[in-house]
Parts: structure tokens; sequence; C-alpha cells
């Protein structure tokens, strides 16, 4: 199903006042709150959250909720309210995000992209639109990658600098991962021991570096096979596998094909 998220015209960044509290009749429409500073707690559907820096409420319509900021750490917060627009009627509620609130460690990255969007009020031209909806929806999919199951524990986010090591080296291993190139390089490049760039590999990519490895190589060899005129010996040996057993061994296992059944048959000469 195809949706689009309208703008409804009702966003903003707010220093709360003293003695603020918020209240509202049911909501209308959607409403994502972020917290920039200060703390509080916010009650939903009959749950009391705790309200913190890096904290993301998603309200939906017909949602009363209650917010009260400590009046010695008062709130910072950027509301942006929307509106979905369907292609077709849905047969069920769209599921922007399983919970309704989201809590990041990092919020340079949110801060940003809150401030992107606050700035299309401002704009008024044929892609303003379009530049919200997928603003707003680089902020969902930041939310569902960052939100916490069931635990207050933020000790297993990865920093900013944290994740920019790792994806620096999972950009290199895209690149030339394939030739195998040593944990020791690679840490090296980022400024980190071998073992404590293994350690954050697994906890941001979900896997091991080795498969991360394993998985670029086998890609490469699927592009090799199909957009090239090189057969499997040949893709194997260039790839640097031991032999043409192992590579199809874990070719078939990461595709359900044999690496063949992808091969590039080239443009056949007509017959004169």
């Amino acid at each position: 199903m195809n949706y689009q998220l309208i703008d409804a015209r009702n966003s903003g960044k707010a220093h709360c006042e003293v003695g603020w509290n918020w209240r509202p009749a049911p909501l209308p429409d959607y409403d994502l709150w972020c917290v920039l500073g200060g703390s509080g707690t916010m009650k939903l559907n009959g749950l009391t959250y705790p309200i913190r820096k890096g904290a993301c409420f998603l309200v939906h319509p017909g949602d009363t909720p209650i917010a009260e900021q400590n009046p010695d750490d008062r709130l910072t917060v950027i509301y942006i309210h929307f509106t979905l627009q369907y292609d077709s009627v849905p047969s069920c509620e769209v599921a922007l995000l399983p919970e309704r609130v989201v809590y990041l460690q990092e919020t340079y990255e949110l801060e940003r992209l809150l401030h992107q969007v606050l700035d299309t009020r401002f704009k008024q031209d044929d892609w303003t639109m379009q530049e919200f909806d997928c603003l707003m929806k680089q902020l969902l999919i930041k939310l569902y990658r960052g939100r916490r199951h069931n635990s207050e524990d933020m000790s297993a986010t990865l920093s900013r600098k944290q994740r920019q090591a790792v994806i620096q080296v999972m950009r290199r291993i895209q690149e030339d991962g394939w030739k195998g190139r040593p944990y020791e390089e690679l840490a090296a490049q980022v400024g980190l021991t071998p073992s404590y760039l293994a350690k954050l590999f697994k906890r941001h990519a979900g896997m091991s570096m080795k498969k991360y490895m394993t998985q670029a190589r086998l890609e490469r060899a699927r592009h090799l096979l199909s957009e090239t005129t090189m057969n499997v010996s040949q893709v194997s040996d260039a790839l640097g596998y031991s032999s043409i057993f192992l590579f199809s061994k874990q070719f078939k296992k990461q595709f359900g094909q044999p690496p063949s059944a992808f091969q590039h048959e080239g443009i056949q000469a007509k017959p004169h």
C-alpha cells in the first residue's frame, strides 16, 4: 500500500514556558513530538513514559496525551503534525512505528532532519509536498532502526563516532572486501583495535565481519556472472576461492541456486 505523509501545517520548535503542560483534546492527526532537551513525563494510552532528550513520541489521531515537564529542567521540543494520504482505501491502519515512543541516544542526525522538515514551512513550490514526505519518511526510518524493546538500557547503542567508523569499514568491504583484507588493516584505518572493531561491527550490522565479507564477495560474484561474460571457473579464480566446489557451495547457500543459474551467456553471433 502506497501512502504519502502530508504536512498538516502545524509544526514548530518550542522552549516550553514556566507552568507549561500539554493536555490537548483528542488529536485529529498524527504528531511527531521529539525532545531536544529537558525532562518530564508523558501519559499516553494508559502508560506513563519518561521524557528526556532523544525521546520521540508518535501520537496518533484520537490519542489524548498528557505531558508534564520538570520545572527545574524545562523542555525544548519539536512537534510536526501530519496526515496520511493513501493511493487506495486502506484495509487497516498503517503501522508507522511499532511503538508510541523511541529513545535515541545520539540526536545530531535527528535534529538535522527535524530542522529540515521545519524549513519546508518556508518553501512553497512544486516539490515542497514531496520534500516533506521524503524527510518525514527518513525520520520514521531512523526511529524504526533506533527503537528500543522493553529496555531503558542505552548502552547497546553505538555513538555517532562509532557508527561512522563501522560504516567506513562496511563501505571499504563493499568496495574491495572480497580481497580478504585482514581485520588489522581495516581496524587501523579507523583507529580501533581489531577485537573492538569486530565487537562494534556485530552490534551495528547484526552479523560478524567475516560473514559480511563473505556476503560482499558473493554479491560481487553474482554481478560478474550475470553482467559479464566470465564463466563460473573464472569468477571463482578471480575472487580468490581455493576451489570451485567451495565457491559453488557458498554461492548456493547464499542465493538458493548454483552459480551457473546466473551465468551471462553473452551476445550470440548470428549465423551467416
